[in-house]
């Protein structure tokens, strides 16, 4: 009897051990709150934009070529930060927003190698 008590005993350590492997891998992965950008950080960066671009257009430094693409960005560098100064922005579109500022810092660093 003894024999059959402590092989169920084993299992049904097995089966708890079992049971608490979802949860604790789980508790490892990171939320999916975790995962988005940040809104207030991304309207700073948003914001550091727009002045860099607003500096660049006024500082004589770029070819008329160029201070053409800095007009073509400004307009929308604002309306990026327009939308992140709204008091709700859904996740999905949030990361939307994040992806376009990141094209437009490229294109701002792009620019910012060209000044003389």
């Amino acid at each position: 009897m003894k024999h059959w008590s402590s092989r169920i005993t084993v299992m049904v350590w097995v089966l708890v051990a079992c049971a608490m492997m979802p949860v604790i891998a789980l508790a490892q992965m990171p939320s999916v709150g975790s995962m988005l950008p940040d809104k207030a950080q991304l309207l700073e960066q948003g914001q550091k934009l727009v002045a860099d671009l607003t500096s660049m257009k006024s500082s004589g430094k770029l070819g008329a070529a160029d201070v053409g693409k800095v007009d073509s960005l400004l307009p929308k560098a604002t309306a990026l930060n327009t939308e992140l100064a709204k008091p709700e922005v859904a996740p999905s579109r949030l990361a939307q927003l994040a992806g376009q500022l990141g094209d437009l810092q490229k294109q701002v660093g792009a620019l910012k190698g060209l000044m003389k």
